[in-house]
């Protein structure tokens, strides 16, 4: 009598095929809950940008306004006080040009940062980035350089007093390291400040960078 026996050679080539299959879904899903999350992200930047330049179209319709009231007053030779030169001097002091600020910010992006989130509230500007980092750069190092890079550009850090990190986190997907973190910049009101105040928020600022 003779015993027969069946081998299966390719067993061994099966079990990895199975894992290529796996490996390739768990990239895909992984990439689509990437592009899901940036998405989202990129919805809620736009509503917010769209937000902000209600603000702008508000601001820049009161500056036409009291634009041709004083046309209308040098037309009728009406003599303007004193009280309507320094309500029009601290209008135009304490006015914020967001899209020029907005566009010194693009400008100072690097390639692989990108703003994820803007909030305007209560006189504090909340700006939050996302970027790929190497594994052997530094995060804070990162952060730093952005923070440093925005209050070096005369157009953006103008009329703030104050920037600082709010928070930073660090995340793997799909062996590439992302870095999100959050920057707060709070507005200087008032049009009379004292010297004090001033070199205070200096040094305040300073220390972020440090």
């Amino acid at each position: 009598m003779i015993n027969q026996f069946t081998i299966n050679l390719n067993k061994g080539e099966d079990v990895a095929e199975r894992e290529v299959r796996w490996r390739r879904r768990r990239e895909i899903i992984v990439s689509t809950i990437l592009i899901l999350a940036v998405i989202v992200l990129s919805v809620i930047n736009v509503g917010q940008y769209q937000m902000i330049e209600g603000i702008i179209v508000q601001k820049e319709t009161t500056i036409a306004k009291i634009d041709r009231q004083l046309d209308s007053l040098k037309k009728t030779g009406k003599n303007i006080s004193k009280q309507d030169v320094l309500a029009l001097a601290k209008l135009e002091k304490e006015r914020v040009l967001w899209t020029k600020k907005l566009l010194a910010m693009g400008q100072e992006l690097p390639q692989e940062m990108a703003l994820a989130y803007i909030e305007y509230k209560n006189n504090v500007l909340l700006l939050r980035f996302i970027a790929t980092i190497k594994s052997e750069e530094k995060e804070f190092d990162k952060v730093k350089e952005m923070i440093d890079k925005l209050r070096a550009s005369p157009l953006f850090f103008r009329d703030f007093r104050e920037m600082r990190l709010k928070e930073q986190h660090r995340s793997e997907v799909n062996q590439q390291i992302i870095l999100s973190f959050s920057v707060i910049c709070k507005i200087q009101k008032g049009s009379k400040r004292k010297s004090g105040r001033r070199s205070s928020a200096s040094r305040s600022a300073s220390s972020v960078s440090g």
